[in-house]
């Protein structure tokens, strides 16, 4: 263990295999790895990115055909192409013999031409030059790759501990690229523990992003280690979680609980996974950086935060509950990126969180959204092997059973408010509390079939209850006189301030919803309406539109009702049954005021309205027949009346 780079120990903590790695660092000799010199254009020679004209590619392509010599910058692009994908050094040595076979390359010592690698051999079929390579720099050199799936391999698995050389040939290592791990170099392979040696000053950012590493050590000298996004589900195999240690000669580095620091800036660069479902963020941080969280496991469901905090670049758990102390500076910038906060009074009930202010209690975030059909699926495969009892501790509930209602009041006081983005998904039958007044924007309320809002409601902000699957018209209070853009959409909503019913739009950009012109009006923009009525753009039921409009109390003008009239007539049967079949007696009596149901479709409406049973309207439609008839009666002459 002294001198290897990759060995296998289980059994000794990360502790001591820290404190063992950076006593002994491992100095390799020149031989023990491949030196490649950074690319530079020679004299006379355009590194300027360009097309060769398509007639050079046809000759090529002929001549790979009639089995011709290859020209030197194809042979160039095979090999790049195949490094790239990652193709055996022997199967690539197989490939470049066949096509340099008889052609005449250009100039070796020219740079344009990309020389095989040819890795030396000690006679047991492996070499760590095989697995190592290092490219020269102003100050040493930098680490551009570290093959671990052939140290591994020569071990025969299991998880390794990997130490980074110190130096080869003398020459410190100083920096760790970006392609150093790359993901042909470390896919499939487990590593407890990678120690970054003292002499490393830089390490490239994304560096350690494929590697499946649990435990990174950084060096005495590491001075900029740039973002190291994590997802745990991307690495193979798969991550459970990650964790930093810092040498305590460090001077900007520094690692608590596992957790790296930027001491100088009090930043937190990456926080140790996984998280609990409070995940607090240390007193003194002001800043999150972008690659502060890992993806790839289950978010926190709350981040608690300092009052120190300036910034949060990380956006990776945007949807967690974010409970900032008064003041904190980063709050206003993650209000505006619809981030939702809470107080130090937030409370967790029953699955929701709430908050707290001058009017009242404030849902914060409600029930979590229901398992997906496969985790369903999953559940209902592993009851036939797992106990009930054991189901029950693993967290396996009912898929059936609905989020708990909201309560009305919360520790006495009464829930006034609906925060943003609160309520993702409800219950079928959602039933808004009676004390509640406003409800803020982007409740999309999915899986809703029916909503019950209250008289005492006065705002509904935009992209609220989106659930499209509406069994019965929305009653919107009398109370309620904003309604934002894009909510209820596809729903038919029936306006109680009015006694409208109308049918919302599937284009958000089309929205009628609005702030009440006054204080008898609804929240509702008509003359818009109608325009889309007559467009017919975007409306879920067209048909059902036009006869509920046209039966609107709050009737169109002259002009667009009888267009709107029209456009119902063009409907035919069609629409006659549908006013069987749905139309109540109010509505069936405004068409019949309208003008849609006169002479020539009366009998026919009658009959439809009879073979469905709709006893009230056909008794109507009769009564209106009798009086108009008998009407016309009393203003004939006698002798006409009379008359044989």
């Amino acid at each position: 263990m002294n001198d290897c780079l990759v060995f296998v120990d289980e059994c000794s903590e990360p502790s001591s295999l820290i404190e063992q790695c950076v006593a002994n660092p491992r100095h390799l000799r020149r031989c023990d790895a491949t030196v490649c010199d950074a690319a530079r254009a020679q004299e006379g020679e355009v590194w300027s990115p360009r097309l060769l004209p398509y007639e050079t590619w046809a000759s090529a392509t002929s001549a790979c055909a009639t089995n011709e010599p290859l020209p030197a910058d194809r042979i160039g692009l095979i090999y790049t192409g195949a490094r790239g994908m990652g193709i055996a050094p022997e199967h690539l040595d197989a490939v470049l013999a066949d096509a340099v076979r008889g052609s005449a390359l250009a100039d070796p010592a020219s740079s344009a031409v990309v020389a095989r690698r040819v890795f030396p051999d000690d006679g047991d079929g492996f070499d760590a030059a095989d697995g190592i390579v290092v490219r020269k720099e102003r100050s040493g050199y930098a680490l551009v790759g570290f093959d671990v799936r052939r140290f591994a391999h020569e071990l025969g698995g299991g998880r390794v501990t990997v130490v980074l050389p110190a130096s080869v040939g003398g020459v410190p290592i100083v920096r760790i690229a970006a392609e150093a791990f790359a993901r042909r170099y470390v896919q499939g392979i487990a590593v407890r523990l990678l120690v970054v040696p003292d002499t490393v000053e830089r390490i490239d950012e994304g560096a350690f992003s494929a590697l499946a590493a649990q435990r990174i050590h950084l060096g005495a000298s590491v001075s900029h280690c740039g973002d190291q996004p994590c997802d745990l589900a991307a690495t193979s195999p798969r991550l459970e979680g990650r964790a930093y240690t810092v040498d305590e000669r460090n001077e900007r580095y520094r690692a608590y609980g596992g957790s790296l620091y930027d001491a100088p800036r009090a930043a937190l660069l990456a926080a140790a996974s996984p998280y609990d479902a409070h995940e607090h963020v240390p007193d003194g941080v002001r800043e999150i950086g972008a690659a502060a969280w890992c993806s790839g496991c289950t978010p926190p469901r709350m981040v608690h935060v300092p009052a120190t905090l300036e910034r949060a670049a990380s956006r990776a758990f945007d949807d967690a509950v974010w409970v900032c102390p008064a003041g904190t500076p980063a709050a206003a910038s993650l209000r505006a990126r619809g981030v939702r906060l809470a107080s130090e009074r937030v409370l967790e009930r029953d699955g929701c969180v709430y908050d707290f202010d001058d009017d009242g209690a404030v849902l914060v975030a409600g029930p979590a959204a229901p398992r997906s059909a496969s985790k369903r699926f999953a559940d209902a495969a592993a009851a036939r092997y797992i106990p009930a009892a054991s189901r029950r501790d693993a967290g396996c509930g009912s898929a059936t059973a609905d989020a708990p209602a909201l309560p009305s009041c919360v520790d006495g006081v009464p829930l006034t408010r609906i925060g943003p983005r609160a309520l993702a998904h409800v219950p079928e039958t959602f039933v808004v509390p009676s004390t509640v007044r406003r409800i803020e924007r982007d409740n999309a309320c999915r899986g809703a079939r029916r909503v019950v809002l209250p008289e005492g409601l006065t705002f509904i902000g935009a992209h609220c209850f989106s659930s499209r699957s509406f069994a019965e018209p929305v009653v919107i209070p009398r109370s309620t006189a904003f309604v934002g853009r894009g909510s209820f959409e596809y729903a038919v909503c029936f306006l109680a301030r009015t006694g409208s019913t109308v049918h919302v739009s599937a284009d958000q950009l089309l929205s009628c919803f609005c702030a009440a012109p006054g204080s008898d009006a609804a929240p509702f923009d008509y003359e818009a309406y109608d325009e889309l009525l007559l467009s017919g753009r975007n409306l879920p039921d067209p048909l059902g539109a036009l006869i509920h409009r046209l039966s609107d109390p709050h009737a169109p003008s002259a002009s667009v009702r009888a267009e709107l009239l029209a456009r119902l007539r063009s409907y035919g049967r069609e629409a006659r049954v549908r006013v069987a079949r749905d139309g109540t007696r109010e509505e069936v009596a405004a068409l019949c005021e309208a003008g849609f149901i006169d002479d020539d479709s009366f009998d026919e409406q009658v009959e439809l309205l009879r073979s469905c049973n709709r006893i009230d309207c056909v008794l109507y439609l009769m009564e209106q027949r009798a009086r108009r008839d008998g009407a016309s009666a009393a203003t004939r002459s006698s002798r006409t009346r009379f008359a044989l």
